[in-house]
């Protein structure tokens, strides 16, 4: 909390049933994302991806890179998959068990 995105889970988790702060990442650019106040370290890479980096927005991104502006409902243009093994393998790095501790 306080800081740039780590990581990405799938979406839906039951015990994240709730919802973030719009400030939990410390963010101070004036771009929200999913109700989040983006950091500038995330917006700059989204940017490189191209999310319009312009203030006082409001965007819904899904993991698949499907990217809407909140405010008109307008799809654009797509950024690219945001997490691919994610999607994959249906669960983030964090909640996978090492080997050495599944053997």
């Amino acid at each position: 909390m306080g800081g740039p995105c780590l990581g990405i889970i799938p979406p839906n988790i039951e015990e994240f049933n709730y919802p973030m702060l719009d400030n939990c990442a410390g963010g101070n650019t004036g771009v929200f994302v999913n109700g989040r106040e983006l950091h500038k370290q995330d917006l700059d890479l989204l940017a490189t991806r191209g999310l319009p980096t312009d203030s006082n927005r409001s965007y819904l991104i899904e993991v698949s890179g499907r990217v809407w502006d909140e405010d008109t409902g307008e799809e654009l243009d797509c950024l690219g998959k945001l997490a691919p093994t994610v999607e994959k393998v249906k669960h983030g790095f964090g909640m996978k068990v090492p080997r050495a501790a599944a053997q």
